[in-house]
């Protein structure tokens, strides 16, 4: 699967999200809403930026991987398996990554 075909999954997925904005860079998507980036989708897979509150939950999840480029942490970056990643699954990590749900007790439902 390519970094084309997920973006095309992410794109379904948000649709009807407001403030949501994407850029091609160097053969990546970058997923945005109102500024604040929130996914990378590349032909590796899929990276959702979680905030530290979701870490440890985020980590438990099939195929999730704490992003490591040239062997340094980032901060609140999880990298996905693509096939580690059905429609439901893409579901719960927007639902973390989305900056507008992130601090919520009740996030908005996306399908």
């Amino acid at each position: 699967m390519t970094g084309q075909d997920l973006s095309g999954f992410v794109r379904r997925a948000l649709l009807g999200i407001s403030g949501i904005r994407e850029e091609v860079d160097n053969e990546r998507i970058y997923f945005f809403q109102h500024d604040r980036l929130f996914s990378i989708v590349d032909d590796d897979g899929l990276q959702f930026i979680v905030g530290d509150e979701c870490m440890k939950e985020a980590l438990r999840r099939p195929g999730a991987l704490l992003e490591q480029p040239s062997g340094k942490r980032c901060k609140g970056v999880i990298r996905v398996t693509p096939d580690k990643c059905t429609e439901t699954d893409l579901d719960f990590w927007l639902l973390l990554a989305l900056p507008t749900n992130q601090g919520t007790l009740d996030p908005v439902v996306l399908h």
